[in-house]
């Protein structure tokens, strides 16, 4: 049984419901939560972007802290079919405690992340926010550091494949996506429209991968 988190501000909200809450099927729970415009252009660092990345942090501590698989994507996340069954399959070879963080290439992703919701999870996402705070930057930036500094950490990590967790740099590109044609791998089942900015960009982006699925479904 999964449950989905996220969570959207007036900027992202219609494209958290058309390739989010729109496409989420299967799912046993979903905690969806509106937050403030902090980040006026919803732009990717750009003035207010770290608050945004706090209220994401915000939305994960708020979870029931009762075991149950969690699948979280960020509101630019296209949910594609077969997700809920391959979540719940990977998330049975996990540790009770781990979290599993998409691949950014570069380093890893919090816009899409499976995991368990804990009292342990929960007080990794606290030490994130508060280190959040210390250093002045975002979540993601935040974990990169922690991973390349700490003795042992908290709570058990370790990368979604990237062959169903998809996105711009996990095709090979490690520079913004401006437009250019690409495939979607026939086993994704979720991609998230990283590596591209601005909410236009990001929505023809998914608009994209939603019609190369929904072409590859009729075919099969």
């Amino acid at each position: 049984m999964l449950r989905l988190a996220t969570y959207y501000t007036p900027s992202h909200a219609a494209m958290c419901e058309q390739f989010v809450l729109g496409r989420a099927v299967g799912f046993a729970d979903i905690v969806a939560r509106e937050y403030p415009q902090t980040c006026p252009t919803g732009s990717f660092k750009q003035p207010g972007w770290n608050a945004c990345m706090d209220d994401k942090l915000d939305l994960l501590m708020r979870l029931p802290q009762d075991g149950q698989p969690t699948l979280y994507v960020d509101s630019d996340v296209v949910l594609l079919p077969g997700l809920v069954e391959w979540a719940e399959a990977h998330v049975r070879t996990m540790q009770f405690h781990e979290i599993a963080y998409s691949d950014d290439i570069v380093q890893w992703c919090a816009g899409v992340m499976l995991f368990r919701s804990t009292h342990q999870t929960a007080r990794w996402w606290q030490l994130v926010a508060d280190m959040s705070k210390l250093l002045d930057q975002p979540d993601q930036d935040v974990i990169h550091v922690l991973r390349a500094n700490a003795k042992r950490l908290p709570v058990p990590m370790s990368v979604l494949p990237a062959d169903r967790v998809c996105n711009w740099a996990t095709l090979g590109n490690k520079t913004v996506w401006q437009g250019e044609p690409f495939k979607v791998p026939e086993t994704c089942v979720a991609w998230h429209a990283n590596w591209t900015v601005g909410v236009e960009s990001k929505l023809a982006m998914l608009s994209r991968v939603a019609e190369t699925s929904a072409v590859a479904t009729r075919a099969g």
